[in-house]
Order: structure tokens, then sequence, then C-alpha cells
């Protein structure tokens, strides 16, 4: 019987993930452990937005407007208006504090935003529903859950 005699792999013998454009043009190489780092960083961030939305949360729960109110400006600001549950959370803040041009204008500002977005005709349309009750109703200081 003949041995199976592996090689020792060169250290700079890292399997490279390609990108390619829209022609086929190579657009960037990354190594596996650079794409792993990367990954990992991004699992971290993900965790760290959802603990802090459950913060949010939790202060909305015990009546800590402010507090929840900050994070939740955080958090859109940080996912740049494309998760409409901190969005939706904020405007009952909102509604609860009888600030109706800050609801109305966190509601503009993000149907401009989520214009550019695909698959957002669903949420699109909600922010409209939402921006007509309040133009139409008068105002109980109850938040809207539709």
């Amino acid at each position: 019987m003949k041995k199976i005699h592996q090689e020792q792999a060169h250290p700079n013998d890292v399997p490279v993930i390609f990108s390619y454009d829209a022609t086929g043009q190579i657009a960037s190489k990354l190594s596996v452990n650079e794409w792993k780092k990367q990954k990992q960083q991004a699992k971290l961030l993900e965790e760290l937005e959802i603990k802090l939305y459950r913060e949010a949360i939790t202060y909305y729960s015990n009546n800590e407007l402010e507090k929840a109110e900050d994070l939740l400006l955080y958090l859109i600001a940080y996912t740049d208006y494309t998760h409409y549950e901190y969005v939706e959370r904020l405007a009952n803040i909102y509604r609860k504090q009888q600030r109706f041009t800050k609801e109305k204008e966190l509601l503009i500002l993000t149907r401009k935003n989520l214009g550019s977005v695909e698959f957002s005709e669903g949420i699109l349309r909600r922010i409209n529903k939402r921006i007509t009750k309040l133009e139409e109703t008068p105002f109980s200081g109850l938040p809207i859950f539709n």
C-alpha cells in the first residue's frame, strides 16, 4: 500500500472570494478570513440593534418615553428609515405626547426615504393611511396600531 503524502499548506495560500460587477469584471477580492471577520462584525452590529430596540420597548412600556425616543431616533438614523417598526413605535410616542407635527414630519420623511427601497409598497400604504388618519381625526392621544 502506498502512503498518501499530504503537502503542508503554505500560510499565504488562503482561499479568495471574488466579487464581480455587472460587466463580469472582477470588482474586488476578499480572503475568506477577511470575509469571516466582516460577517462576525455584521452579526455583532445586528445583535446590538436588536438589544437597543428591546431596550426602547422596555422604556416605552415603562412610560419612560424620552429614553425610548432617544433610542428609536438613533435606530432610525442608523437604519436610514428602512425599519418601519422603529418609525411606527416613535410615531406612537409622538401621538401619546400629542406632538402631532413631529409625528407627521417623521412619517413624511420615512415615506420619502422608503420610495427608493424595493418591496416597500405595503409600508408606504400604511404610512399614507396613518397620515390620512392624522389629518382627518380629532386627536385623542391614543396610539394608532393599524
